[in-house]
Formats: C-alpha cells, sequence, structure tokens
C-alpha cells in the first residue's frame, strides 16, 4: 500500500512538471520569436534588469539564490526550497529571453523541477529523507523533459546534489523523469533536434585530434568557470543593489551587442533570426565554418548575462560554445565537423557541470549510440585535466 501511495506522488509530480516543462519550452519559443519580430526589445534589457533586482531582492535568498539554494538544501536542515521558486525562475528566464539575455534552460528546469517537488513534499513526506528524495525525482524530471534527456536527468540529480549513481535513489528519479518526459511530449512538445554522429572511421587520426581537442575543452572550461565566479563576485562587490547590477548588466550587454554588430550571440541560440543567423544546430554542419571568435563572443554574452543577475542557467550557452569551438578546431585539425562539435558541445557542459557520467549518458540520447566511444574518451581525458571546481561551487 506504501509502495503504491509512492508511486501515485511519483506520477502525479511527473505529470505537473512534465506539463510545466512543456509549458515552458513553448513559452521560450514564443518570446524568442516576439524578440525576432521586436527587435526594439533589446534595449529595454536594463529596465528590465532593475525590476528584475528589485524584485528578487525583495524576495531574498528564498528564490534568488537558485541552484545554490538546493545544494545547501541537502546539507543545512534549516533550509527549506519555497514554492514560489519555480514560478519565479519560469517567468524571470522567459522575461531575461524575451529581452535578449544570453541564458540558458537547466536553470530553470531544476529550480522548476525542485520547487514543484518541494511543493508536493510537504503533503506528503514525513521525514527530511522522503523530502530529499522527492526534490531528487524533481530535479530529475525537470531536467528529462526540459532536455529530452531522461536518463541524463535521473543521473544529474545524483550528480548535480553529490549522492553516489548506484543506489535506491536512481529507480524513483528515472520514473519520474521518464514520466515527465513522455507527458511533455504528449503535449506536442519538439526539442532540439541534433543529428547522429556516426563512430569515427579511423580510430588512429582521431586520437591525438580527440586529445588536443579534449585539452582544448579542458582549459575552456577553466577559463568559464573562473570567469563566471570571477565576474560576478565582482559585480556583487562593485554593485551591491541588485537593481543596479542588473541595470548594468542590461547596459554591459547591448554594449556587447553593438561590438558583435549581430544579435546572434543573444538569447538562447537555438532558433535562427535570419537564415544566415548562427545557431548551435548549424556548427554540426561540415558545410558551416564557424567564425573562430563565436564561441568566444557567447561566452562573453553569457558570462555577462549570468553575472548580472538574468535568470536561465548555462547549460545551453554552453552547448553552443562548446559546438562552434568543436566547428572551429574540426576545421582547423582537418577532423570530422559533426564529430567535433557534437563531442565538444558535451564535453564542455561536462567540464563546466562536473557531471561526467550525466554527459555521457546525455550525449548518448541526444546525438545517438555510435558516439559512446569516443566521447568517453574525450569526457574521460578533460574530467582529469579540468580541475575540481563547477559552475555550481563558489
Amino acid at each position: 500500500m506504501k509502495t503504491f501511495k509512492w508511486l501515485l506522488v511519483l506520477i502525479a509530480i511527473a505529470a505537473v512538471i512534465g506539463s510545466a516543462a512543456a509549458l515552458f519550452l513553448w513559452s521560450l519559443d514564443a518570446v524568442t520569436k516576439q524578440r525576432f519580430e521586436n527587435p526594439w526589445l533589446i534595449w529595454l534589457l536594463p529596465l528590465v534588469g532593475c525590476l528584475m533586482g528589485f524584485y528578487y531582492r525583495y524576495q531574498g535568498n528564498s528564490v534568488s539564490s537558485a541552484n545554490a539554494l538546493i545544494l545547501d538544501d541537502f546539507q543545512n536542515e534549516s533550509t527549506k526550497i519555497q514554492s514560489r521558486l519555480a514560478p519565479s525562475i519560469l517567468i524571470s528566464t522567459l522575461v531575461t529571453h524575451l529581452f535578449g539575455g544570453s541564458a540558458g534552460r537547466e536553470g530553470t528546469a531544476v529550480q522548476m523541477g525542485a520547487g514543484i517537488a518541494a511543493t508536493f513534499s510537504r503533503y506528503v513526506a514525513s521525514t527530511r529523507e522522503a523530502t530529499h528524495l522527492l526534490i531528487l525525482c524533481g530535479i530529475a524530471a525537470g531536467f528529462g523533459a526540459v532536455f529530452g534527456t531522461p536518463f541524463a536527468g535521473a543521473l544529474f540529480a545524483l550528480e548535480f546534489t553529490r549522492h553516489q549513481l548506484i543506489n535506491h535513489k536512481l529507480i524513483p528519479c528515472l520514473f519520474t523523469a521518464l514520466a515527465a518526459h513522455y507527458i511533455c511530449l504528449a503535449w506536442g512538445t519538439s526539442h532540439t533536434p541534433y543529428p547522429t554522429i556516426p563512430f569515427p572511421s579511423n580510430l588512429f587520426p582521431f586520437l591525438w585530434k580527440g586529445i588536443a581537442l579534449a585539452a582544448i575543452l579542458a582549459l575552456t572550461g577553466r577559463f568559464f568557470i573562473s570567469a563566471l565566479h570571477h565576474t560576478t563576485k565582482k559585480f556583487q562587490t562593485w554593485f551591491p543593489h541588485e537593481a543596479v547590477r542588473g541595470t548594468i548588466g542590461g547596459i554591459l550587454i547591448i554594449g556587447l551587442f553593438l561590438w558583435a554588430g549581430t544579435g546572434d550571440y543573444l538569447g538562447l541560440g537555438i532558433l535562427a533570426e535570419h537564415s544566415s543567423s548562427l545557431t548551435l544546430t548549424k556548427f554540426f554542419s561540415p558545410e558551416i565554418q564557424a567564425p573562430a571568435n563565436a564561441w568566444l563572443w557567447k561566452l562573453a554574452f553569457t558570462i555577462a548575462t549570468l553575472s548580472a543577475g538574468f535568470k536561465g542557467g548555462e547549460v545551453t550557452p554552453l552547448f553552443f560554445i562548446g559546438a562552434a569551438l568543436g566547428n572551429s578546431i574540426a576545421w582547423f585539425l582537418g577532423a570530422p565537423v559533426p564529430l567535433f562539435a557534437g563531442i565538444a558541445m558535451i564535453t564542455l557542459f561536462s567540464a563546466t557541470t562536473k557531471t561526467p557520467y550525466t554527459s555521457w549518458i546525455m550525449g548518448i540520447e541526444l546525438l545517438g549510440w555510435k558516439i559512446f566511444a569516443p566521447l568517453a574518451l574525450i569526457i574521460w581525458i578533460t574530467t582529469k585535466l579540468g580541475g575540481k571546481k563547477s559552475i555550481y561551487t563558489r
């Protein structure tokens, strides 16, 4: 009877999170298209940053500290995830993308899932351990449904919160992630299409080129983590008030936009404003050579956005940065472009989040099982070279 009760609870959590993920993905496409149709919206970003800063200053650490709050919940008995975390991050992320901030979806997925699951736990969980299990399931469901990778979602919930992967919590996390994923699909949601990457036909030349790729990705991951942490601390020191921080951040992003001379580095980086626009999936094409500095531009836009307090997450921008860098390296070394773009996209995510097992499974789910061996090799090398710091630790 107890097992049946928990099964119903997990199904209910999956239904709500899967539906919320579908709404989020649909809304994200809608606000991005609105920005394309109304390019003047970028000029309002400082005002939006100011208003968002006031909101989060009023709400306090209960929702503004985001992923850090979730991690703290697993270590501090006094920390509790608020129910308003889910709607706050959903609306803030959509506003960020509507006005041109360069952010992702992972932060929203994780926080939305954790917030919804924490709300359920107040009614059905009688112990701290049961609450944590539901929150883990919520994280898995949010990540799996938003990215269309339920197996990676289950592993991410455990790696993100620094749990052992093989334990009794994996099965409920996987069940909830799978259920949320299929509920999200049932709403007619479509995920970003990636090409199936073939296994390299000749391993010997791939080996040394792959090692070079891994070394560059490890350095890039270290640079992104250090730059994000350093810039965030400087923003907090120089502009203690969140509203001022958001205003300055909005002005900085506009300055980068004018300097770059293109809107390709605004927003998520998946939908194309024009036929010539650079997008994440275009970097997989062997006919397209990414500008050598495309990855650096996206990195600068993303760090400015997140350091200023705009919401969304880092993962999809990291995908863009990794795929652009992998494309450029492939052209330079004479390597297969789709293979290097795909491996770099996933490996940079691994290098910055320190979630190698999640990344490996995610790569297989997104790019096909044939990539499993070269991807595992590059992730392993990058993990060894990438240091211990992650974007989730300060």
